[in-house]
């Protein structure tokens, strides 16, 4: 194709230089009079030049109409057919809807889409300047700026660098975010540099019905990434674009893994989709995920079969090193049938120290699985650890990271705690319209009981799709089950995805009900795929609050209700015991469990433990 360029005023010139008619004095010194033939020839070549220069610029026309430049923010559609499924434990057959007419889809970075990069110590409101609305985003900070934890490097961190990828997983948010912690957590304490999978649509995270590009989603739009890679000197994170064009899409490229023996055998696997290294355009993921299975070392994990060991030293980190911490005499023979004894007669109510003996550490920790992956030769040679997801071939992280990972060492176990509650939080944004509209609630609590401090209950009553049908209650048992710790007449934010109003007539009956959408004003122009983050956030707050057991969405408000309580614990001198004024709405034999300290058991994700925040800070206090 003919290449043309334009000059300045836009006008297309020709690279070759062709020349007009001479002026006057460019004319030949000859005293004959011009021809009437060569009159002639010369209209004939300014007619043939006129015709010539506009097929030109016709044709450029074309070709920059083809060569138009994709707007910022296209529209797309982005479609799931789900059968069968439930957020929590169920699992989605993807059947993907598309519409083309617009292709390109917004290109979802590391770096986040949601304004300039903040310091994780802090949380930046900058519309919120009164008084009671930085109060409000104060009270909002659990997390911690340790400087020592910022210094901290894996034993086992290598100058070439090594990776660990890994498939999102297809249930609802709070089990993908779950999922994310545990190999986020893994590639730290393995020195290795995480890659994030593309931008995905993410099940029920499709709110925005006017701005669809809002609904493909990637990790970045939630958490502050960028800062995390950039504050811990021990912690790399890169997007699956830059790892493809760094490893697969350069020469030698990556060799196949054996599926037998984890190891290399030498045969290069072509990169995905022609080298394609920008996925955030691209719907179907299967050819990535495929290539990465083939690639990586993947290891086979069942979460409430399985564990993971992480030596203290990377030269005794084989299986015959690590045997000692499975006590024979607590291990021996069936497990399964003498666990729930063991644990009833020796840790609830009796935590073991966080700084206490690896084999004692041990015992708590077991909880009556069959498997230990320890973090051996084979793990460490790998370039590439992959973490697929495989529901029925068995993969996949249902868990909680510090039920999957257990350090040798008690230090890196609590850096690797404070390492998601002090840096893998939720954006500003976030967290700043939700301090909204906890100031908003406090207001309300006020104005009903000027004496009363401000103070609100909370509840999360999971309905919906939920599969677990006994913690769908009546509305009258719904208030049986919660009024022994709610005060009648109190202020009472509920978290929920029941939307039927007739529902929450009787709660309002003894309660000053308030809801989300209470606070339209307050979340107005927010992406409304955040709205269940903050009811987290929101009823987070809550003096007392109910949740719904089974829900991963309630176990990650109590563990940043454990957060909260653990600051409280610092500062009050208290024994540290994790516990929390949070109980469950059903099944009735669960309503305690937060009322006392238990240690962690399966299936591990139905609730969260005291251990994820229970003197958490023990090495940095005893500095």
């Amino acid at each position: 194709m003919t290449r043309h360029t334009r000059s300045k005023n836009g006008n297309p010139t020709d690279t070759n230089g062709i020349n007009g008619p001479r002026s006057k004095n460019q004319r030949p010194h000859s005293a004959a009079a011009p021809s009437s033939k060569v009159i002639s020839f010369r209209c004939l070549v300014l007619v043939t030049l006129s015709l010539v220069i506009a097929l030109l610029l016709f044709a450029v026309h074309k070709v920059s109409s083809q060569w138009k430049i994709t707007p910022a923010n296209p529209t797309w559609q982005h479609t799931f057919k789900l059968e069968d499924h439930d957020q929590e434990e169920q699992h989605p057959s993807f059947d993907h809807d598309h519409d083309h007419a617009s292709s390109k889809i917004p290109n979802s970075h590391l770096i986040s889409p949601h304004g300039p990069s903040a310091k994780l110590s802090t949380l930046t409101c900058p519309s919120q300047t009164s008084a009671s609305e930085v109060a409000a985003v104060k009270e909002m900070v659990y997390w911690e700026d340790i400087q020592q934890d910022s210094e901290w490097v894996s034993t086992y961190k290598t100058a070439t660098p090594k990776y660990v990828t890994f498939e999102a997983d297809q249930g609802g948010w709070n089990n993908i975010r779950m999922a994310m912690e545990t190999i986020l957590v893994f590639a730290a304490v393995t020195g290795r540099t995480l890659v994030l999978p593309p931008p995905k649509g993410m099940y029920l995270l499709n709110k925005d019905k006017d701005n669809k590009e809002n609904n493909k989603l990637a990790f970045s739009d939630f958490f502050h990434l960028e800062d995390i890679a950039a504050e811990l000197k021990g912690v790399d994170i890169i997007t699956m674009e830059e790892f493809l064009k760094r490893e697969a899409n350069k020469h030698p490229g990556l060799n196949e893994i054996s599926e037998s023996t984890g190891e290399d055998t030498g045969r290069a696997v072509p990169p995905p989709n022609d080298g394609l290294a920008d996925w955030s355009n691209t719907y179907d993921l299967k050819p990535l995920n495929e290539f990465l299975r083939k690639v990586g070392y993947v290891k086979k994990m069942e979460t409430t079969k399985d564990f993971f060991v992480i030596p203290q030293d990377p030269e005794r980190s084989s299986f015959e090193d690590m045997s000692y911490l499975l006590d024979q005499e607590v291990f021996d023979g069936d497990v399964k049938k003498g666990f729930e004894n063991k644990i009833k007669n020796t840790f609830i109510n009796n935590p073991t120290s966080t700084s206490a003996d690896p084999k004692d550490r041990m015992r708590e920790f077991y909880a009556g699985r069959k498997s230990m992956h320890v973090y051996d030769s084979a793990f460490q040679n790998a370039k590439v650890i992959h973490f697929p997801v495989d529901h029925k071939g068995g993969f996949r992280m249902l868990t909680h990271f510090y039920c999957a990972i257990f350090c040798e060492d008690w230090r890196t176990d609590l850096w690797a705690k404070r390492l998601v509650r002090d840096h893998v939080r939720y954006i500003d944004e976030i967290y700043c319209v939700a301090a909204k509209v906890v100031e908003g609630l406090r207001k309300k609590s006020l104005a009903r009981d000027p004496d009363g401090g401000g103070v609100f209950d909370s509840l999360h009553v999971r309905r919906g799709d939920f599969q677990y049908k006994k913690t769908r209650l009546e509305p009258e048992a719904l208030y049986e089950n919660t009024k022994e710790h709610l005060t009648p007449g109190t202020t009472v934010f509920i978290g929920t995805d029941e939307f039927d109003k007739s529902y929450w007539k009787l709660m309002k009956e003894h309660y000053d009900v308030f809801f989300l959408d209470d606070f339209k004003d307050d979340i107005k122009g927010m992406n409304p795929n955040y709205y269940g983050m903050l009811d987290q956030l929101i009823t987070t707050k809550g003096e007392h609050f109910y949740g719904t057991f089974f829900s991963t969405f309630t176990g990650y408000i109590n563990r940043m209700r454990g957060y909260f309580d653990d600051r409280g614990d610092e500062l009050n001198g208290s024994n540290k015991d994790g516990l929390i004024k949070s109980w469950y709405t059903a099944p009735t034999d669960k309503t305690n469990e937060m009322a006392q300290y238990m240690p962690i058991r399966p299936p591990f994700y139905p609730r969260e433990f005291p251990v994820a925040w229970r003197d958490i800070d023990a090495d940095v206090n005893e500095n």
